[in-house]
């Protein structure tokens, strides 16, 4: 049944890419997407043209409640959801893929992280034969089709928004993995019964970019580190790095965070006299007063936790210092998670 519902979208898109011309000077947004405060699924003669945007001031209007998104009661195809044109050649193409990873999409006028299971794909318009217009009017009709609602009010680049997360256009893009200006931008979310979905289509005169998302955890890939490592560590370099796992974008101390917080209560329990100063550190992507934020409230959550396991709170104290501290270069995913941690420092008597 998979196999047949995959092959029938993929003659559908065949069919509509066969039908390519000369390359028209329109804007790439042809066809209007309904915004999330449309119901789920709606006919297509009842479609309208989008409203103009509204003023920056007025942004509860740019507030998108997911949860009141209805459930899409049709079969979606399964991941990723949608695929490269058929003419395009496999030798052309460019996809990244990752069974867990992070993504950064626009919902409403605010940034918004998922995690799951990722894969992004890039291709020119030459190769795949087909216009810029055309490739915005298929892809964002075979989203649409699926039950897909678009829930982005605001684009990458404009001035309201840049200005509203840290007015730094370059992270924005990176955080985004948006490549370059000239690129339109639709993030679509998906609720299916099985979990959320989400697809942010990027067309440019030149090439598009796909990125497919499945929501999902993961445990953790992290060991524990123990009372007693964390004790030998504090007593030969005066401080210890750990990776407590937290909600994304969020002070929530998750479950599988917890275990390395109980084994800090264990280890203060049985050394009555140690003192820690608990510090949170990030990567360097995204708005930099928001990541010294964020790393100071981590830090707090850590310590209301151990205060909660009993440790006397005149013991700890609690401190963010953002990016600024980076234990490796940030220009790898692989460097920044291992600059997003917790330090405990070991607080001289005194």
């Amino acid at each position: 049944m998979t196999k047949q519902f995959n092959a029938a979208l993929c003659l559908s898109i065949s069919l509509a890419f066969a039908l390519s011309g000369c390359k028209p000077k329109a804007p790439a947004d042809a066809l209007q997407a309904p915004v999330a405060s449309a119901p789920a699924s709606v006919p297509e003669a009842a479609a309208a043209p989008a409203a103009p945007p509204a003023p920056a001031a007025a942004s509860a209007a740019a507030v998108v409640d997911l949860d009141k998104i209805a459930v899409i009661a049709k079969p979606v195809p399964p991941f990723p959801f949608i695929d490269y044109p058929p003419a395009v050649d496999k030798q052309y193409y460019s996809t990244k893929e990752s069974d867990f990873d992070q993504v950064h999409l626009i919902l409403g006028d605010k940034v918004h992280a998922v995690e799951g299971r990722v894969r992004a794909i890039h291709f020119t318009l030459d190769k795949a034969k087909i216009s810029q217009f055309q490739a915005q009017r298929d892809y964002t009709k075979a989203v649409l089709d699926m039950g897909g609602i678009k829930v982005n009010t605001a684009k990458p680049h404009d001035s309201a928004f840049v200005a509203a997360h840290g007015d730094d256009k370059s992270e924005l893009d990176k955080k985004l993995r948006y490549e370059f200006h000239t690129y339109s931008y639709e993030a679509y979310f998906l609720p299916t019964a099985t979990g959320r979905k989400w697809i942010v289509l990027m067309v440019s005169d030149e090439a598009v970019d796909v990125i497919s998302v499945e929501e999902k955890q993961t445990a953790s890939s992290v060991k524990v580190v123990t009372a007693a490592a964390m004790k030998s560590e504090l007593d030969s370099k005066g401080h210890v790095a750990l990776y407590i796992n937290f909600d994304t974008d969020k002070a929530a101390i998750r479950p599988d965070g917890k275990p390395a917080v109980d084994e800090i209560a264990a280890l203060m329990k049985k050394e009555a006299a140690l003192r820690l100063a608990v510090e949170g550190h990030t990567d360097n992507v995204g708005d930099k007063a928001r990541n010294v934020t964020l790393s100071r409230e981590r830090a707090q959550a850590v310590v209301q936790a151990l205060v909660s396991d009993g440790i006397d709170s005149a013991r700890l104290s609690a401190a963010g210092h953002g990016a600024e501290k980076p234990v490796t270069d940030n220009g790898s995913e692989e460097g920044r998670a291992k600059n997003r941690r917790v330090e405990l420092v070991k607080v001289a008597k005194g």
